[in-house]
Formats: structure tokens, sequence, C-alpha cells
């Protein structure tokens, strides 16, 4: 077994991509023969020492000097391939990104390496649920055969990347992770960041305007988890998360418009964290020229509050068959299909039944508000949460990164 800081140092693309597969190896092989082992207590703290090690602090938020560790995921989602893509076309031309962006050490990492191979979201449960404190603090008994493969990972990644809740910072660990995903509803190109991170919030508003020039619209949406301690999220493993999600894209399959539109926004977001770390000044002159004609707020979505286990924001849920919790018993109006970002009110048409009966929308977040995620095949799992999800149309401060009022329906 290689100390940890050896296997993920993230000083070099090589060392990474060792690494990843050793920890592939022993996840697919190790651990499963460590659990048929006896419960012996130097095996156990083995594998506790390299990846269970238990949570014993509140996550870091303060922001850093220099962001030069930077960790690229794609396959959070095993089924999600545009990301999966992206990875290894990243890994392909690594000395050319090296030398656009030379402040960063730039590695990837596979997030659900099973799940991927089997072309599944997951094997057990949502990986992308498994980083909140309460998540990471239970305590695991490697000798538990219905063990849930995420929970493994979970724990994996985050002592690959973190660990999320050390007392001391490592200089190893990664100042930013920025997970790739796509989705089978129609959000176009967004991009999702925490509130109150001004690091990651202004580099949205870089990434936002980038692609705009170049002809692409973009969603910010803000997610309000109240700190970084509750984020369930993959990325909040580092001190700063960013996240790109494409859509429509179905599960299980690369669309070549998706990819690009990925990529233009994982550049736009290097340029930025290298401008962060070689020219602040150039950085904040851009930004403040860019939003200027906006009074320095920039246009966004913020999400509804997470009520349920497996929410990643506020959702409209429906109930699921009895005999399969993860078959819904309505289905989402038509009027609704691919209206991501568009208004409902109460009263209007949510979803149907099986006798063809129409369900509206109760009013229970509000009226009127926005929808997002419509008819995500990801949500049709109940560890994902189920359901179509809530937004309200906002904005948020450029400097601090917290959202300051919310708007009018009228399109900003």
């Amino acid at each position: 077994i290689i100390p940890k800081h050896n296997c993920c140092g993230l000083a070099t693309r090589e060392i990474h991509i060792k690494a990843e597969r050793l920890i592939i190896c022993l996840k697919l092989i190790g651990i499963r023969m460590i659990r048929s082992l006896p419960k012996h207590p130097m095996s156990i703290a083995l594998v506790a020492t390299l990846f269970l090690l238990p949570v014993i602090a509140i996550a870091n938020t303060n922001p850093l000097p220099n962001l030069k560790n930077v960790v690229v995921v794609g396959g959070t989602h095993g089924n999600e391939y545009t990301g999966v893509w992206c990875i290894k076309a990243l890994d392909r031309s690594s000395e050319k990104i090296h030398l656009n962006f030379p402040s960063l050490n730039i590695s990837t990492l596979l997030g659900n390496p099973e799940a991927h191979l089997a072309n599944k979201r997951f094997i057990h449960e949502d990986l992308n649920r498994q980083f909140s404190h309460e998540a990471l603090s239970v305590e695991i008994d490697l000798s538990d055969d219905d063990l849930p493969q995420e929970t493994i990972r979970a724990r994996e990644i985050d002592q690959l990347l973190g660990p999320k809740f050390a007392t001391t910072d490592d200089e190893n660990a990664a100042h930013v992770v920025i997970d790739l995903h796509s989705t089978s509803s129609n959000m176009g190109l967004t991009i999702i960041v925490a509130e109150g991170d001004p690091v990651m919030t202004r580099a949205a508003a870089y990434v936002r305007e980038k692609c705009r020039q170049a002809g692409e619209e973009v969603h910010c949406l803000v997610h309000t988890h109240p700190s970084r301690s509750v984020r369930p999220n993959l990325s909040s493993t580092a001190r700063h998360g960013f996240t790109i999600e494409v859509g429509p894209v179905p599960p299980g399959v690369l669309r070549h418009d998706a990819v690009e539109k990925t990529e233009m926004a994982l550049f736009a977001v290097l340029e930025y964290l290298h401008l962060y770390n070689s020219d602040v000044e150039q950085l904040k002159d851009i930004l403040n020229k860019m939003y200027k004609k906006h009074a320095f707020k920039v246009p966004c979505f913020k999400s509804a509050a997470a009520l349920r286990k497996g929410e990643m924001s506020g959702k409209i849920s429906w109930p699921s068959m009895p005999d399969n919790p993860n078959f819904p018993a309505y289905m989402v109006h038509k009027h609704l299909q691919d209206a991501d970002f568009e208004l409902i009110e109460t009263g209007d048409a949510l979803f149907v039944d099986l006798d063809g009966n129409v369900i509206p929308y109760d009013g229970s977040y509000g009226s009127p508000v926005h929808l997002m995620f419509v008819n995500e095949a990801g949500y049709y799992y109940e560890s994902s949460g189920t359901g179509v999800s809530v937004a309200i149309k906002t904005e948020y401060d450029l400097e601090t990164g917290e959202l300051v009022k919310e708007t009018s329906n009228e399109e900003l």
C-alpha cells in the first residue's frame, strides 16, 4: 500500500494515474479480499488508515491564496459518459494543457469506476450524495458484505482529494474539484456553484460571460446549502467546488455537441483559475468590465431548499409504484417536457397519472417558480431524490458571492 501523499499528491499526472489504477485495483480486488479476512485489528487499521479515516473537524471554507491543485472528475454517475470522455481527452493533451495553464497542477479522476463499467448511474446508492459530514462520519464495518459500494468509494475519494474535514491544510489536497455531469433534461449548459464561496461564484460569472461571448447561453445555478459541511456532492471534498452540467444527453450516450459545450466551460474555468494564481488584478479588471453593465450583479437561479434525503435542492416529488420505488406513479405532463427554467404557477398542469388524470402544481414552493431537471432520468431513483427540481430567479453579488435579492419573473 502506497501512502496517500505519494499515491495522489497531484504533483504529476503520471503519479496520479498510477495511483488511481492502484486504488481501483484495491477497490475491485483488495477490499473484497479484506472483507473475507478475519476481523484482525491490524488488517482493518491498514485499510482504515488509507481510506476510512473518521470525520473529526468542520470543513474549512476560507479561500486559499493560490489554487494550484485542480482535479477534474468525470463519471461520478457511471452512465454520464460526457465527463468520462472529457477527462480522457484531458489526459491525452496534458502537455498542451500545462503550457496553457502553467500555474495549475491538473489531474483527473474517474468518479465511480464500477458503475461506469456497468453503465449505471450507481451500483447501490448515488455517489454524489455521500460527502456530507453526516455521511462521512458514519462508522463502517468492512466485514459487512452489504456495505454499499458508493459508501466505500466515497471514503476513498475523500482521502484522495481531501480529506474534506481535515484539521490541518494538506499541501497535496485538491484546492478545486471540477465535476463534469450530463443530464437527460433540457438544462443546456448549466454551471453549479455554492452560495457564499466568492472564488467559485466569480468563476461562474467568468465562465458565463466567456461562453456567452462565444455564442453559448449559460445558466448559473447557486446551491443554497447552509454550509460546506452539509453539502453532499463530490466536488465539496475540495475547498472549492465547481460543477458543469450539460443536457439533454441520454444516459450511456455520447453527444459531440454536449462534449464541446462541456469543454468550453471547462477550459474557461481553468483560464479563470490560472488568472487567479498569476494575475489577480487583471482578473478583477476583466470581471468588472464584464459586469459593470449589470451593476456588478450576476444573474442566476437559486435552488429551493432541499427537504428530503437524496436531494441536492428542493423538488416537487412524485409518488412511486408500491412494487418499485424507482418507478413513478405519475409522469411529467407533456407541456413541461423540455421546459427547464420555465415558469409554473399554482394550478398549472404538472403530472399525469395512470388513468390520464392531470395533477396540477399545488403551489407548495410558491408561485410562480421555475422548474429545472425536468424529467431527469437520474431523479427516478429514490437515493437521488425523486421529482422535479425547483429554482427561483435571482442574482448574486460579484464580490461576495451572496445572493442579493429575488427578482421579478421578467428576463434578466
